[in-house]
């Protein structure tokens, strides 16, 4: 399920949340909502593995702002590159929540920035073959 959204019709909280390179996962859920209290722990297990390579958020909706793609709970958004790739409504089972964060998160490095050479060394071993020493010259004395 390919979703899109634009994040101007998202709340200033999560526009910053998702300005990342890494993968966001945000978890909606609810403290009246049985269903959560029995989702709460398991999505807590699977995503702790993934914790170090994507931003995950629980967030309770009657405390946060609320999101436009959220209509019940519990609901599982992720995404990448600012852009939502999938949402679950509910966890589904162990199983497909798993292969879920695996799809989406998997082996996630941060993007490959050219670092700036410390030395030139060809420039380096140029000037080095054409520098010449100058013998210095008599001291003349003027009289």
């Amino acid at each position: 399920m390919n979703v899109t959204n634009t994040s101007s019709a998202l709340a200033p909280v999560y526009r910053k949340a998702l300005k990342t390179w890494r993968p966001v996962i945000l978890y909606f859920a609810n403290e009246h909502c049985p269903a959560c209290e029995w989702a709460g722990p398991i999505f807590r297990q699977i995503a702790e593995p993934y914790r170090l390579r994507a931003n995950i958020y629980m967030l309770n909706t009657s405390q946060s702002p609320k999101h436009p793609n959220v209509t019940g709970t519990p609901t599982v958004l992720f995404y990448k590159n600012g852009r939502l790739l999938k949402k679950l409504k509910g966890i589904g089972t162990e199983e497909t929540l798993a292969r879920d964060f695996a799809v989406h998160i998997g082996k996630t490095k941060a993007p490959f920035a050219a670092r700036k050479r410390k030395h030139d060394l060809p420039w380096l071993r140029q000037t080095l073959r054409t520098l010449r020493t100058v013998p210095h010259g008599r001291l003349r004395r003027m009289y």
